[in-house]
């Protein structure tokens, strides 16, 4: 595993006494919904969409989710969970995340890729102006 980078984009997660397991420590899957909650942020933060509520034409959907797990995290525990937009192609893009304890220790580190989606038409289609031009700096694929 590479050396992990605090990001630009910081999102504060509260650890909840029912999100531990038998082992006693937080679930494996619970980072997933930590990670979602953070990108659901960030794209409201960053303008990607309006509302996560609101009907939408178009937008972001999740075609791959690789995360490495560091060290584990009790009850009670403070998380600080960084990401911003890794690379991005005609009509993909990754988010790169990290997350950190008190300690700032890294406990995860993780990366999703998303395809831009037409919901109407039901197929992948091109990324919109609007963020090409926000994340061009970025890693293009």
């Amino acid at each position: 595993m590479s050396k992990p980078t605090k990001y630009k984009h910081k999102f504060i997660q509260q650890v909840v006494w029912g999100e531990m397991d038998a082992f006693g420590h937080v679930n494996n899957v619970t980072y997933v919904r930590y990670f979602e909650s953070a990108r659901a942020d960030y794209f409201t933060k960053e303008g990607l969409w309006d509302s996560p509520l609101k009907p939408v034409k178009a937008g972001p959907v999740l075609t791959h989710l690789d995360m490495d797990y560091r060290k584990q995290v009790v009850f009670p525990a403070t998380l600080e969970i960084t990401l911003e937009v890794d690379s991005i192609s005609s009509r993909a893009f990754s988010v790169i995340c990290s997350m950190w304890n008190e300690e700032n220790e890294c406990v995860l580190t993780g990366n999703a890729s998303f395809v831009w989606f037409d919901f109407t038409i039901q197929k992948p289609s091109a990324l919109p102006e609007y963020f090409k031009s926000k994340f061009g700096n970025t890693n293009l694929v």
